[in-house]
């Protein structure tokens, strides 16, 4: 694993830090969106739009009801208080999807070089 981020070049970096900050604006601005917006009934399909961008990690996502425990905290205010529909997307989508976004040019090209190597 340090082998390949040491061999990976600058410009997969320069990729990795492109793909992690337009990720992230976009999934903090419709995440922003979700907690000021007054709540419809259908506010969690906001998610889907960025299933297909952070697969495989969005199976995470999908899946969120056989996975995590259906915990919800009374005391906060809605969306905040749902953690099956609300943090568990926010992590994948907000936290997880950009690092996604940043390593993958990097390990494409550090694990393609040194594979080109022997």
């Amino acid at each position: 694993m340090k082998k390949i981020l040491a061999v990976a070049s600058g410009g997969a970096y320069k990729l990795g830090l492109i793909g992690c900050m337009i990720h992230l604006v976009i999934s903090w601005w419709i995440i922003t969106y979700v907690v000021l917006s007054g709540r419809d009934a259908q506010w969690q399909l906001v998610w889907v739009f960025l299933l297909p961008f952070d697969f495989p990690f969005s199976l995470l996502v999908l899946f969120r009801g056989y996975i995590f425990p259906d915990w919800y905290f009374s005391r906060l205010p809605s969306p905040l208080n749902d953690f099956q529909s609300f943090i568990v997307p926010v992590v994948v989508h907000g936290i997880v999807g950009p690092l996604w976004y940043f390593f993958l040019p990097v390990f494409i090209d550090g694990f393609m070089t040194l594979r080109s190597r022997r």
